[in-house]
């Protein structure tokens, strides 16, 4: 699925998408949302402290929201935040400019299926709402096996579509026909919010998703269900064999 057309690559539709909607993203994202979204990166975090991880990487992190709920509630953890889209990350070094142990986050532009970084540097990565715009799922799931030591754990939000016959409709009553509307009147993009349901309807299942995640390097792979499956929590783990 493309933002915008079918003869561009999407990485760079994905780019350009993101720089235009940068100033009303976080905006739109806990308006829409409800604030739900807050409350899954705060599990998210939760899950990744109780596992004692340090050394983070944040893929998509866009506005860099989970990077820096990471920073504040993980004592001693350094955490590097990496996205296609400078727009994004211009909002996300401002907020680390207010941020007491700003020191302790870097933000760096670059793709998820070719990660800057050497192998085995972190022991967590972490990637919110972004793996389904990545131009190449597996491929960027194999480069976040690439990076993490053995024994790193991955931690993926991403969302899904509720199995609840009644909730679903609901849901996807909102999501294909509110969601689009008010996000496009904020942002004044209009294609960039019909593309968000589409995108989410396109991603891989749960059990699909944990499969690919297997097949690219990780073990003990599991999907928690948030919300009733509005979103999930998928986790893994690099081992030696890996």
């Amino acid at each position: 699925m493309e933002p915008y057309n079918t003869t561009e690559p999407k990485r760079e539709q994905v780019r350009r998408m993101f720089d235009g909607i940068a100033p009303r993203y976080d905006l739109l994202n806990h308006l829409l949302s409800l604030g739900i979204d807050r409350g899954w990166r705060r599990r998210l975090v939760r899950t990744l402290r109780a596992d004692g991880r340090k050394a983070v990487l944040d893929v998509a992190t866009g506005t860099g929201d989970l990077a820096l709920l990471i920073a504040r509630r993980c004592a001693g953890s350094a955490v590097t935040g990496l996205d296609l889209s400078e727009g994004m990350l211009e909002v996300a070094r401002r907020k680390v400019a207010a941020l007491d142990g700003g020191d302790r986050i870097r933000f760096i532009a670059g793709e998820a299926e070719a990660m800057p970084f050497a192998d085995g540097g972190f022991d967590a990565v972490t990637a919110a709402f972004g793996v389904r715009n990545f131009h190449d799922i597996p491929a960027g799931l194999a480069e976040m096996a690439r990076v993490l030591g053995d024994g790193g754990r991955i931690y993926i939000l991403e969302f899904s579509v509720p199995r609840n016959r009644l909730f679903g409709a609901v849901y996807k009553w909102y999501f294909h026909r509110v969601l689009p509307l008010v996000g496009g009147l904020v942002s004044r993009d209009g294609s960039a919010y019909r593309y968000l349901p589409s995108s989410v309807d396109e991603f891989p299942a749960p059990e699909e998703f944990l499969r690919l995640m297997e097949g690219t390097g990780f073990t003990d792979c599991k999907c928690r269900r948030l919300t009733n499956g509005v979103a999930c929590l998928y986790t893994g783990t690099k081992t030696d064999s890996n």
